[in-house]
């Protein structure tokens, strides 16, 4: 009886310790991924990541509990993520910057037709719908002048689609083109840089 009771206590310690190791093992994954995941801007930078390229192994430094399709999907189906500002996204002032405008700025990262444009572009048009900001400054630009800045026809066009207003000026003091609206600042990228920024003009203007 003694000799069962010891074996069934041993059995269970070593369960425990199993359990231990494992739980002390991705602690640090799951640490990492609500730390840079508690908000709506850690979220959308997890769900823009290629997920063939985000590691598994708890151990790796990188990884993280919550794949893309799964930040989407929060992001898509929840309010909490926009109700605060988590502890990444402050220390690095991130939360000033508008939703839209944040998605704007990573979507020429990513190859044309890649799952990370074509989500890009659904988390754009579904924070227009929940009333972020199209038309938010960020640096002195809003997205209209972001996108002409890029060069990026498509992002210009969507933007256009949702409502942005092309008339807005450009609000910064130090610079030459302080007060240009699209359509003038449109004109001055392109005496700068004929070939880079002539499609992009003519989008705007044919709009």
């Amino acid at each position: 009886m003694f000799t069962k009771d010891f074996l069934s206590h041993k059995k269970a310690l070593a369960i425990g310790g199993v359990v231990l190791a494992v739980a002390l093992a991705v602690f640090p994954m799951i640490y990492r991924t609500w730390v840079f995941g508690s908000d709506a801007w850690g979220l959308t930078v997890i769900a823009l990541l290629d997920p063939e390229e985000m590691p598994w192994s708890p151990f790796d430094s990188d990884s993280l509990a919550i794949r893309p399709a799964a930040a989407y999907w929060l992001l898509t189906r929840f309010d909490w993520p926009y109700e605060r500002c988590g502890k990444v996204t402050s220390a690095m002032s991130g939360c000033s910057q508008p939703l839209v405008n944040f998605v704007g700025a990573s979507l020429d990262r990513h190859d044309s037709g890649s799952i990370m444009k074509r989500r890009g572009y659904e988390l754009l048009r579904h924070f227009a719908a929940r009333g972020e900001p199209v038309n938010g400054y960020y640096n002195g630009f809003t997205p209209v002048h972001e996108a002409l800045l890029y060069a990026d026809i498509d992002y210009l066009r969507a933007l256009l689609k949702l409502g942005a207003d092309p008339g807005l000026p450009i609000d910064s003091p130090e610079k030459d083109f302080h007060g240009f609206d699209a359509f003038e600042f449109a004109e001055f990228l392109e005496s700068r840089n004929q070939e880079f920024y002539r499609d992009v003009g003519r989008e705007l203007e044919a709009w």
